[in-house]
């Protein structure tokens, strides 16, 4: 089962768990011409796989994703994941990160993904988290290494990217 945990507020804006209430947006967002490309799969997502997809996440523990919100306004932002949590490790990845075409372009998703991995340091206790980007994203690639990511590996189009948190986030 999956632990509960509060909204995580990180200067001006707030994660939130995932809600049902959410998929709606997030498909709507995850489906969009430029977006669904650089997913595993670039089909565009029907609403019974987005909603079977939901029904095995809130199953899985080691598998947290959040809405990135102003903190104010409450206003979606995008969306944020960590999954396989190995909390031995105190590693994990990120990902999943997707954009509110309204808040598009104004840096506030590079914040909910700061915001992310100081959640993942301060309530989970974890000291790095990773990525995959494929190999054509340089946009991405460009912001992950402006968060402090580093190219560990590559594989099938794919780039590893890994970061080391600490307490000076």
């Amino acid at each position: 089962m999956k632990q509960a945990y509060l909204p995580f507020v990180a200067g001006d804006l707030r994660l939130r768990p995932l809600a049902e209430s959410d998929l709606p947006s997030t498909l709507e967002w995850r489906n969009r011409d430029g977006v669904r490309q650089q997913f595993g799969t670039s089909d565009a997502l029907q609403w019974d796989q987005h909603i079977g997809w939901f029904q095995r996440f809130v199953e899985k523990p080691d598998d947290l994703v959040f809405i990135v919100e102003d903190a104010t306004t409450h206003a979606r932002i995008g969306q944020v994941a960590i999954y396989a949590i190995d909390s031995a490790a105190r590693r994990a990845e990120i990902g999943r990160f997707v954009a509110s075409p309204e808040f598009q372009g104004r840096g506030l998703m590079r914040q909910g993904i700061a915001a992310l991995i100081e959640f993942a340091h301060k309530v989970l206790g974890l000291t790095s988290v990773y990525l995959q980007v494929r190999e054509t994203n340089e946009r991405a690639r460009a912001l992950y290494e402006h968060l402090g990511f580093v190219e560990v590996s590559r594989a099938d189009g794919m780039i590893e990217m890994e970061r080391s948190i600490n307490d000076h986030l």
